[in-house]
């Protein structure tokens, strides 16, 4: 499951509020609110920095989006006809920050108890995946703990409490959704059918009182941009001593991020990306960043996003583009990244061999050296003198190890942190599939953990792909979440039955007939077609791509694919599909289905 959650307080805010608006130095409006009154029975006004900015707001109400300028806000909520003029005490109160960027929704709502409350989310606008769709779950109601169950097995989120979320991005559909007291089969609101735009996040919020009668669901969309291409990164956090909450574009992306850690990679939507880090559960709508800055993912680049010190100790960010060029027979590549608090360094291996010179704070080195075991020290810049022993690093044949000095040296917190990048050398991730055309992409779904290949130095490229497999994959690539219903009868002993499981439960797959899903049987690139229309919601081609699928049930998903560019055929116009397809032809589909695919 892709879900993640942020809870902050804050206060209720209106369409005309861009009269209290506070302004910025080129009048740019930077951010977007949307407000939801959640509060059975209770009609209020609303005061901005003092301002009468709503009269008479009414309960079950959702706003359209309300475009602002960044800033401080001073929320006032009174009873309708009530105000400071006379006077009366708001009947609640806080300061909002609207952060650069950020899409924001404000809720009026009720506790657990029927106490009102104010909260407040930051919404995920970042791209889905290439016609999915994304789900969010707020639970703001006077109820218990719930499970959120699709099409009565899918278990989306569980044990959400008042007042926090779930998240999930699903293939585009309908999907049948029930509320559960938590942990139980028990439903305890049926919400009916509900239908996910691809391109969309449908935020759904639980308002009201369960046992009062009063409970119900208000619906917010938003549209989110559409992915051209992807990339791959992984996140670095070397500032000592603080736990974060990373942001990318206002989302969050890594929740309690630990220092000195490395995560990743991540798949991530090519494009320029602001960066904000907060100390782990701060509200960042209530103050700036610890640590920003901006970047830029290049398609298809692999890149590491730093958290870190600058030479005199300030947290900053600093991004690099890995290299990921092929490394030569016997050669293994060192990468060494300066971004601790440190004058300029020398790298030096085995007491005499000067890999790098003049290391500055936030720059690198790299250099492919044969593989082996060195003796690795950091010295003052231009001198003998050892700052730091790095001991003994082995660099493997074929690996990039990129190494990070972080922290603080004359702070006592100096150390460095490894992330490696493997199966770079002319082997690549396989063994066996040298020289096939689709290597290029059998490595990026292989980099992105979607294939394990069939033992740890082959991926057996030419065999054929069973449909218990083609489960695996798909499943693997979409992130979908367990099933708690066994929708066929002959995949019991199959390792592929819970990937089976999860792509019934949204649709992917009806299985063979019969009850049954055939998972040993091999999958046809006709079946294949069907497979991929249904799990990356693919629209129809009015376009007859191929001539010799003119028979064959599949022609509407051949030619919606063909459309997306996922396949081409297998020449002379044709597709072929009762043909089988071969493990390396589902790593070419897979990838360009994700948009990293050549």
């Amino acid at each position: 499951m892709k879900g993640r959650t942020i809870l902050v307080l804050v206060a209720l805010m209106i369409a005309s509020l861009l009269t209290a608006a506070p302004a910025v130095a080129d009048g740019h409006l930077d951010a977007k609110l949307t407000v939801v009154h959640g509060v059975p029975g209770v009609t209020v006004d609303v005061y901005v920095n003092g301002d009468k900015t709503l009269s008479d707001f009414e309960p079950n109400t959702v706003t359209d989006p309300i475009p602002l300028a960044s800033g401080s806000y001073e929320i006032d909520i009174y009873a309708a006809g009530a105000g400071p003029a006379a006077p009366a005490a708001p009947v609640l109160s806080t300061t909002l920050e609207l952060p650069p960027g950020g899409d924001v929704t404000a809720v009026a709502h009720l506790k657990e108890g029927g106490d009102l409350m104010l909260s407040a989310f930051r919404n995920d606008t970042r791209s889905a995946l290439t016609n999915n769709a994304r789900l969010v779950v707020r639970h703001l109601a006077d109820a218990p703990a719930v499970d959120v169950i699709a099409n009565g097995s899918l278990a989306l989120f569980e044990n959400v409490t008042n007042p926090n979320e779930g998240q999930v991005d699903v293939p585009a559909g309908t999907y049948g959704v029930t509320l559960n007291a938590a942990g139980t089969s028990t439903v305890a609101f049926d919400a009916g059918n509900l239908t996910l735009p691809a391109g969309k996040s449908t935020i759904v919020y639980a308002v009201g009182s369960l046992t009062g009668g009063t409970f119900g669901l208000l619906v917010q969309s938003i549209d989110l941009p559409s992915p051209s291409a992807f990339g791959t990164a992984t996140v670095v956090h070397g500032v000592p001593g603080l736990t974060v909450d990373v942001y990318l574009n206002g989302n969050l992306i890594i929740p309690g991020f630990a220092p000195d850690t490395v995560l990743g990679p991540v798949l991530l939507p090519a494009t320029e990306y602001d960066v904000a880090i907060y100390p782990a559960g701060a509200n960042p709508l209530a103050g700036p960043p610890a640590i920003s800055g901006t970047t830029t993912l290049p398609a298809g680049a692999n890149a590491s996003i730093v958290a870190h010190l600058d030479a005199a100790g300030m947290p900053t960010l600093s991004v690099f583009v890995n290299d990921l060029s092929e490394i030569a027979s016997g050669q293994a590549r060192l990468v060494v990244r300066h971004t601790a608090a440190a004058p300029a360094v020398d790298i030096v291996a085995n007491g005499a061999l000067n890999l790098f010179e003049n290391v500055t704070n936030p720059n690198e080195g790299q250099a492919d050296v044969a593989a082996g075991t060195y003796g690795v020290t950091i010295n003052a810049a231009g001198t003998s003198t050892v700052a730091f022993d790095a001991g003994d690093v082995t660099l493997p044949e074929g690996q990039s190890t990129i190494v990070y000095a972080v922290g603080s040296l004359t702070g006592g917190s100096f150390k460095l942190l490894i992330q490696a990048i493997p199966n770079l050398g002319p082997a690549g991730w396989f063994g066996d599939d040298n020289g096939n055309v689709h290597e290029k992409n059998i490595n990026v779904i292989a980099l992105l953990g979607i294939t394990l290949g069939t033992s740890e130095d082959n991926f057996s490229p030419n065999d054929s792909v069973t449909r218990g497999q083609m489960a695996a994959f798909v499943r693997r690539a979409l992130g979908l979440p367990s099933s708690s219903m066994d929708f066929f009868t002959d995949d019991d002993d199959s390792i592929f039955e819970d990937d089976i499981n999860a792509i019934a439960a949204v649709g992917i797959t009806v299985g063979t007939g019969d009850g049954e899903f055939s998972p040993n049987d091999t999958i046809t690139r006709g079946q294949m077609a069907a497979f991929l229309k249904r799990a990356f919601n693919i629209p129809a081609s009015e376009i007859d791509a191929f001539t010799d699928d003119d028979g064959s049930i599949f022609e509407d998903d051949i030619n919606a694919i063909a459309a997306a560019g996922i396949a081409v055929g297998t020449g002379d116009g044709e597709f072929s599909p009762n043909d089988p397809v071969t493990r390396a032809q589902m790593a070419t589909f897979l990838a360009r289905a994700l948009g990293i695919g050549s």
